[in-house]
């Protein structure tokens, strides 16, 4: 298997455990580090819950979103992606620009992709940002 590019800027998705899991461990990361990018995917859908049911409109709307990130990595911000379903993963693979990092954070049994890393969900929010901070580098 080849190696992945190095890029001075990261793009990492994180994806698991619950909405509200996500975005206390993104608040705390955007508060350490000031030029990081967060793209929330779970804002795509105003009502209901994410689940294996994606559609075509949600499929086109992250496609629309990382067209958005993408200009925001162009300028050197690493990205963050907060994504809802596992579902999603690929259409942002295959919808940015360079090399991207995934995270899921839960058990191993839950996933039918392929990650890059897996945070269990007993993690501490410290110790999964600290884990976030070294993907960051």
């Amino acid at each position: 298997m080849s190696k992945k590019p190095n890029h001075p800027q990261k793009i990492l998705i994180l994806s698991g455990s619950s909405e509200m899991a996500r975005s206390i461990v993104v608040d705390k990361m955007l508060d350490d580090h000031k030029d990081l990018r967060h793209l929330a995917l779970e804002d795509l859908r105003e009502v209901g819950e994410w689940d294996e049911d994606v559609t075509m409109e949600d499929v086109f709307g992250t496609m629309i979103a990382c067209d958005c990130a993408k200009d925001e990595y162009d300028k050197g911000h690493p990205i963050v992606i907060t994504c809802p379903s596992l579902y999603l993963i690929n259409t942002i693979r295959e919808s940015m620009p360079s090399y991207v990092i995934t995270v899921h954070m839960g058990k191993d049994s839950e996933l039918d992709q392929d990650v890059d890393h897996i945070i269990e969900a007993t993690c501490s929010v410290n110790q999964t940002c600290s884990f976030l901070d070294k993907i960051l580098g």
